[in-house]
Protein backbone atom coordinates (compact mmCIF):
# COMPACT_ATOMS: atom_id res chain seq x y z
CA UNK A 1 0.00 0.00 0.00
CA UNK A 2 2.95 2.61 1.07
CA UNK A 3 4.29 1.39 -2.06
CA UNK A 4 1.20 2.56 -4.21
CA UNK A 5 1.29 5.33 -2.68
CA UNK A 6 5.21 6.35 -3.79
CA UNK A 7 3.74 5.36 -7.03
CA UNK A 8 0.93 7.37 -7.45
CA UNK A 9 2.78 10.39 -5.88
CA UNK A 10 5.41 10.53 -8.31
CA UNK A 11 2.90 9.98 -10.88
CA UNK A 12 1.33 13.34 -9.88
CA UNK A 13 5.30 14.65 -9.46
CA UNK A 14 5.61 13.83 -13.18
CA UNK A 15 2.36 15.03 -14.57
CA UNK A 16 2.76 18.13 -12.60
CA UNK A 17 6.40 18.97 -14.49
CA UNK A 18 5.33 17.77 -17.93
CA UNK A 19 2.36 20.45 -17.27
CA UNK A 20 4.30 22.97 -16.24
CA UNK A 21 7.35 22.47 -19.26
CA UNK A 22 4.42 22.46 -21.53
CA UNK A 23 3.25 25.77 -20.29
CA UNK A 24 6.65 27.37 -20.27
CA UNK A 25 6.68 25.70 -23.71
CA UNK A 26 3.63 27.68 -25.14
CA UNK A 27 4.46 30.27 -23.34
CA UNK A 28 7.80 31.19 -24.87
CA UNK A 29 6.21 29.97 -28.51
CA UNK A 30 3.49 32.56 -27.69
CA UNK A 31 6.27 35.37 -26.72
CA UNK A 32 8.15 34.35 -29.98
CA UNK A 33 5.34 34.78 -32.29
CA UNK A 34 4.34 38.32 -30.67
CA UNK A 35 7.63 39.50 -31.52
CA UNK A 36 8.30 38.01 -34.88
CA UNK A 37 4.59 39.88 -35.61
CA UNK A 38 5.90 42.85 -34.06
CA UNK A 39 9.01 42.73 -35.90
CA UNK A 40 7.48 41.56 -39.15
CA UNK A 41 5.18 44.59 -39.15
CA UNK A 42 7.91 47.04 -38.76
CA UNK A 43 10.51 45.43 -41.47
CA UNK A 44 7.47 44.77 -44.38
CA UNK A 45 7.60 47.75 -45.43
CA UNK A 46 11.64 48.75 -45.59
CA UNK A 47 11.92 48.81 -48.96
CA UNK A 48 11.60 51.98 -50.05
CA UNK A 49 12.46 53.71 -53.79
CA UNK A 50 14.70 56.40 -52.48
CA UNK A 51 14.68 58.41 -55.54
CA UNK A 52 11.28 60.32 -56.69
CA UNK A 53 13.02 62.10 -59.62
CA UNK A 54 9.93 64.79 -60.01
CA UNK A 55 10.53 67.27 -62.09
CA UNK A 56 8.98 71.02 -61.84
CA UNK A 57 8.68 73.50 -64.42
CA UNK A 58 7.77 76.89 -63.64
CA UNK A 59 6.32 78.66 -66.76
CA UNK A 60 4.53 80.74 -65.13
CA UNK A 61 3.22 82.90 -61.72
CA UNK A 62 1.81 80.39 -59.63
CA UNK A 63 2.16 77.68 -56.60
CA UNK A 64 3.00 74.05 -57.31
CA UNK A 65 3.18 71.27 -54.84
CA UNK A 66 3.52 67.97 -54.30
CA UNK A 67 3.92 65.15 -51.14
CA UNK A 68 6.81 62.73 -50.41
CA UNK A 69 5.45 59.81 -48.28
CA UNK A 70 8.30 58.04 -46.61
CA UNK A 71 5.42 55.65 -45.13
CA UNK A 72 8.29 52.50 -45.54
CA UNK A 73 11.18 54.24 -43.69
CA UNK A 74 12.73 52.37 -41.06
CA UNK A 75 15.31 53.92 -38.79
CA UNK A 76 18.48 53.97 -40.23
CA UNK A 77 21.59 55.53 -40.15
CA UNK A 78 21.76 56.23 -43.75
CA UNK A 79 19.58 59.19 -44.84
CA UNK A 80 16.84 58.58 -47.21
CA UNK A 81 17.11 60.53 -50.54
CA UNK A 82 14.65 62.16 -52.66
CA UNK A 83 15.44 63.94 -55.77
CA UNK A 84 13.67 66.84 -57.85
CA UNK A 85 14.43 69.61 -60.31
CA UNK A 86 12.70 72.87 -60.80
CA UNK A 87 13.56 74.17 -64.33
CA UNK A 88 11.88 77.46 -66.06
CA UNK A 89 11.63 75.50 -69.43
CA UNK A 90 10.21 71.41 -70.07
CA UNK A 91 12.78 70.93 -73.11
CA UNK A 92 10.37 72.44 -75.42
CA UNK A 93 9.20 75.31 -74.19
CA UNK A 94 10.52 78.01 -71.98
CA UNK A 95 9.01 80.28 -69.61
CA UNK A 96 7.84 83.68 -71.06
CA UNK A 97 8.95 85.88 -67.73
CA UNK A 98 11.75 86.29 -65.45
CA UNK A 99 10.72 84.63 -62.25
CA UNK A 100 11.83 84.35 -58.72
CA UNK A 101 11.08 81.29 -56.45
CA UNK A 102 11.67 79.90 -53.50
CA UNK A 103 10.42 76.02 -51.82
CA UNK A 104 8.92 75.89 -48.59
CA UNK A 105 8.93 72.17 -46.69
CA UNK A 106 5.84 71.03 -44.56
CA UNK A 107 6.08 68.22 -42.23
CA UNK A 108 3.89 65.74 -40.08
CA UNK A 109 5.19 65.49 -36.55
CA UNK A 110 4.47 61.61 -36.40
CA UNK A 111 8.43 60.22 -36.85
CA UNK A 112 11.00 61.83 -34.83
CA UNK A 113 13.15 62.25 -38.55
CA UNK A 114 14.88 65.66 -39.40
CA UNK A 115 14.71 66.85 -43.04
CA UNK A 116 17.37 68.52 -44.76
CA UNK A 117 16.79 70.21 -48.55
CA UNK A 118 20.12 70.67 -50.20
CA UNK A 119 20.42 73.09 -53.85
CA UNK A 120 22.60 71.91 -56.77
CA UNK A 121 24.93 69.74 -55.05
CA UNK A 122 25.48 65.94 -53.68
CA UNK A 123 23.99 65.10 -50.39
CA UNK A 124 26.10 64.54 -47.55
CA UNK A 125 26.03 65.63 -44.53
CA UNK A 126 28.92 68.48 -44.85
CA UNK A 127 26.70 69.86 -47.82
CA UNK A 128 24.19 73.39 -47.15
CA UNK A 129 20.81 72.86 -45.87
CA UNK A 130 18.55 75.67 -47.26
CA UNK A 131 15.57 74.20 -45.19
CA UNK A 132 16.42 75.46 -41.52
CA UNK A 133 14.22 76.19 -38.92
CA UNK A 134 10.47 75.57 -38.53
CA UNK A 135 7.33 76.61 -36.81
CA UNK A 136 5.35 74.13 -34.95
CA UNK A 137 1.80 74.67 -36.17
CA UNK A 138 -1.36 72.68 -35.71
CA UNK A 139 -4.19 72.75 -38.50
CA UNK A 140 -8.18 72.94 -38.47
CA UNK A 141 -8.17 69.03 -37.73
CA UNK A 142 -6.24 70.10 -34.57
CA UNK A 143 -2.71 67.65 -36.00
CA UNK A 144 0.43 69.18 -35.78
CA UNK A 145 2.85 69.87 -38.73
CA UNK A 146 6.32 71.29 -38.79
CA UNK A 147 6.62 74.11 -41.80
CA UNK A 148 9.90 75.11 -41.98
CA UNK A 149 11.23 78.63 -42.93
CA UNK A 150 11.14 79.43 -46.71
CA UNK A 151 14.25 78.97 -48.30
CA UNK A 152 16.29 81.75 -49.91
CA UNK A 153 15.08 83.16 -53.14
CA UNK A 154 16.23 81.88 -56.48
CA UNK A 155 15.68 83.37 -60.18
CA UNK A 156 15.58 82.47 -63.97
CA UNK A 157 15.83 84.49 -66.58
CA UNK A 158 13.08 83.57 -69.46
CA UNK A 159 16.01 83.76 -72.28
CA UNK A 160 18.16 81.26 -70.06
CA UNK A 161 17.08 77.79 -69.76
CA UNK A 162 17.69 76.71 -66.32
CA UNK A 163 17.62 73.65 -64.36
CA UNK A 164 18.32 73.71 -60.41
CA UNK A 165 18.39 70.02 -58.46
CA UNK A 166 17.57 69.56 -54.85
CA UNK A 167 17.90 66.28 -53.14
CA UNK A 168 15.47 66.07 -49.61
CA UNK A 169 17.30 63.97 -47.09
CA UNK A 170 15.56 62.66 -44.58
CA UNK A 171 16.98 61.17 -41.71
CA UNK A 172 15.74 58.56 -39.05
CA UNK A 173 18.13 57.69 -37.03
CA UNK A 174 18.86 53.77 -36.10
CA UNK A 175 18.05 54.35 -32.52
CA UNK A 176 14.52 53.99 -33.46
CA UNK A 177 14.72 50.57 -34.22
CA UNK A 178 13.38 49.43 -30.62
CA UNK A 179 10.43 52.26 -30.21
CA UNK A 180 7.76 49.56 -31.64
CA UNK A 181 4.86 52.46 -31.12
CA UNK A 182 6.92 54.26 -34.52
CA UNK A 183 6.13 51.00 -36.25
CA UNK A 184 4.01 51.08 -39.12
CA UNK A 185 3.58 55.28 -38.51
CA UNK A 186 2.99 57.15 -41.78
CA UNK A 187 4.66 60.29 -42.52
CA UNK A 188 4.17 63.13 -45.18
CA UNK A 189 6.53 65.99 -46.23
CA UNK A 190 5.12 68.25 -48.30
CA UNK A 191 7.20 70.20 -51.06
CA UNK A 192 6.13 73.67 -51.88
CA UNK A 193 7.48 75.77 -54.42
CA UNK A 194 6.15 79.61 -55.03
CA UNK A 195 7.25 81.77 -58.03
CA UNK A 196 5.79 84.76 -59.05
CA UNK A 197 6.70 87.32 -61.71
CA UNK A 198 9.94 89.40 -61.38
CA UNK A 199 9.07 92.74 -62.25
Amino acid sequence: MERNKIIESLGVEKTKRILKATLIFVFILLLSFFFAQSYAKYESTAKLSTNIDKAVYLLKDEKLTFNIDPNAIVPSDTPYTYTFTVSNHNGQINGDMNLRYYIQLKTTTNLPITVKLVRNQQYSSSATNIAQGFQLKQDEDNAWYKLYNPSPTYEFQYNSPRTDTYVLAVEYPAIYKTYLNYAGVPENIEVAIYSEQKV
